[in-house]
């Protein structure tokens, strides 16, 4: 690791800015721009302040001088040809002999598009396109937009994400960066389904897990946003960070849409904003830094309105704050390293403390987990549950179960809601826009109202229960209609002759059956009511209005030909199988997502602890490197 020496980097450049002294003029620089003798001074000097050897403290001076003079020939030349230069890092595994510790220099004009840029930055190392990702300033470059309209400008730092080194993997690995655009275009696919789809069941929930009640609108951009936010922890768990982080981003942009009220509810946005550096440090790009700043600052926020200043928030809702605490401890250490970088050593050690105290709090006895574990609980019900109540056994046992049994209502009441608005969309809209209401629709059933009568009756009625009885009464031909909800049913010979048997006709027997979902006392009762005749259903018997629509359609069509009554079965057939592959994807996608709403708390925090271990050593070989 270079931290300390970029950090003496960073006190130089401090020291020499402070004294405003400019190592491109004379005496610094010659006229034939060599290096002049004055800097022999600084050397000293600086060597003494910082306790840093004079061959170090004279090669950072000669790099900063030499920065400097590039920085001036950068600038007059964008001015006078409008060329700009932008310092490119690249991360990830690239091959030893491309690789480079600085920035890559690159010249180009500030109008070309992000996928010109691209293929620079690809063409320079030999690698394909498609497995590089460009971000600058916190954002993803987009391939479409110019430079210039993504804010990119003279001398910015772009950090570009290498996917793989390996020519053996590269074909997998293209897939793997092409899997970053279809994640959001299916994120997008998952967002646009509402709250009664059939196949998924897509609910907003708090930190309890419980469900948001959310406008439509505000719902899709939170789900969109979470949903990049959930399969980018998932590359995270597996540690690729080099596809975490892109979807990372993405997320970001889509949070930033979603209206301020909804994200101070929530404490999702500022554990994105933790995720992202994260994965900076992961990625060792420091040249982030200050955008790392920004966001850490934000995760603060975020975790003080959703937990209060102390916690205490989070305290009154579960009863402990042992597991959240593990994203405090995260975001104190990656507070002290950002200090460390900007070379404030007191703020650093006082947030690297913080830290330390933190996983000392969240220690966990491997006794007390693997007993705990021996009775029959996860590794990670096991962790969070003894760091909520203190490293206590029988008081984490107890909390699992509490949470289980609060997990399992919770989500018993999501799947009864979810069922409610299935079956409201089967059963159509009232004269109003409304949907059906369920629960009238189900009173008018059990008083043995057919279900395809009662659904048109509310319909019609615009859910008045009493109005929706008038028009059954007044309506016998609504009778006839099907059963909204109902799947096809086979209904047998020997179904129908019992039913003839009681002196019904055949044709009206198998209607009263089909009409009664196979229920041979409900189709006689039906038959009775009716005097043993049921209606054939016509266009009259609906006066919805997504019938009139249908109906309208129907006779602008009724000339049409044969050929064309096979192209609109093509056309359907095509439609089915686009919702086929569409519901595919929407599996697929959902796979590694976590259903654990408690699932991003469980950090071993063995990574932290080492990364910690480090910084504490880098900060005290700087305190006693300092002169006395």
């Amino acid at each position: 690791m270079d931290a300390g020496r970029d950090l003496l980097v960073k006190q130089i450049r401090d020291c020499l800015n402070a004294e405003k002294i400019k190592l491109w003029m004379p005496p610094y620089t010659t006229p034939d721009r060599s290096k002049g003798e004055s800097p022999d001074t600084l050397v000293v000097k600086y060597s003494e302040q910082f306790g840093a050897s004079a061959e170090d403290v004279a090669h950072i001076l000669e790099e900063l001088r030499l920065h400097a003079l590039a920085k001036l020939d950068e600038r007059e030349k964008f001015q006078s040809h409008g060329l700009a230069t932008l310092r490119v890092r690249i991360v990830g595994p690239i091959p030893a002999d491309k690789a480079s510790k600085k920035p890559l220099p690159l010249e180009c004009k500030l109008d070309i598009a992000g996928s010109d840029l691209k293929d620079m930055v690809s063409a320079q190392y030999s690698l394909s396109p498609l497995l590089l990702k460009m971000i600058c300033r916190g954002r993803v470059i987009t391939e479409r937009k110019t430079l210039e309209e993504q804010g990119i400008k003279n001398g910015s730092d772009i950090m570009a994400i290498v996917m793989t080194s390996s020519e053996a993997q590269i074909a997998r690995k293209e897939a793997e960066v092409a899997e970053v655009e279809k994640t959001r275009q299916t994120a997008e696919l998952l967002s646009a389904r509402g709250d009664d789809d059939e196949d998924f069941d897509i609910q907003i929930a708090d930190q309890n897990g419980k469900p948001l009640a959310l406008p439509a609108e505000e719902k899709k951009a939170l789900t969109l946003a979470m949903a990049l936010h959930e399969k980018g922890r998932a590359a995270l768990r597996t540690h690729k960070f080099s596809l975490a982080l892109p979807l990372f981003l993405e997320a970001d942009v889509e949070f930033s849409k979603c209206s301020s009220q909804i994200l101070n509810s929530v404490d999702n946005y500022a554990i994105l904003c933790l995720d992202i550096v994260w994965c900076y440090l992961q990625l060792k790009n420091l040249d982030q830094l200050p955008n790392a700043d920004a966001r850490l600052q934000a995760s603060e926020a975020g975790f003080k309105r959703s937990y209060g200043e102390k916690m205490e928030r989070l305290a009154a809702l579960k009863g402990g704050t042992g597991t959240e605490q593990a994203l405090l401890m995260r975001l104190y250490l990656l507070q002290g390293i950002v200090a460390f970088h900007k070379g404030d050593m007191r703020e650093a050690g006082i947030l690297f403390k913080r830290a330390e105290f933190v996983l000392t709090l969240l220690h966990v006895d491997e006794n007390s987990l693997n007993e705990i574990m021996l009775m029959g609980f996860s590794e990670k019900e096991a962790r969070l549950a003894l760091r909520s109540k203190s490293g206590n056994v029988q008081g984490a046992v107890d909390f699992i179960m509490e949470k289980r049994k609060e997990k399992e209502e919770i989500n018993k009441k999501s799947k009864q809601a979810w069922q409610q608005r299935v079956r409201g969309k089967k059963l159509g809209k009232t004269v109003s826009g409304a949907m059906v209401n369920v629960d009238h629709f189900d009173s008018l059933v059990s008083m043995d109202f057919p279900p395809g009568a009662a659904a048109e009756a509310l319909r019609q009625a615009d859910n008045s229960i009493s109005l929706a009885i008038e028009v059954l009464n007044s309506r016998p031909e609504l009778l006839a209609l099907p059963d909204p909800e109902s799947k096809k049913i086979d209904i047998t010979d020997d179904m129908i002759q019992q039913v003839v048997s009681l002196g019904f006709e055949v044709e009206f027997a198998r209607r009263a059956l089909e009409i009664s979902r196979g229920s041979i006392q409900r189709a006689v009762d039906q038959l009775l009511r009716s005097g043993g005749v049921l209606p054939a259903l016509s266009s009259a018997a609906s006066t919805s209005a997504s019938a009139s629509s249908a109906s309208d359609s129907a006779s602008f069509t009724s000339a049409s030909s044969s050929e064309s009554e096979t192209s609109g079965a093509e056309d359907k057939e095509m439609q089915r199988q686009q919702r086929k592959e569409e519901k595919a994807n929407l599996k697929s996608f959902m796979s590694d997502i976590s259903e654990d709403f408690s699932d991003h708390l469980d950090l071993a925090l063995v990574e932290e602890k080492d990364i910690l271990q480090t910084y504490k050593a880098l900060i005290k070989d700087w305190s006693t490197s300092r002169p006395a």
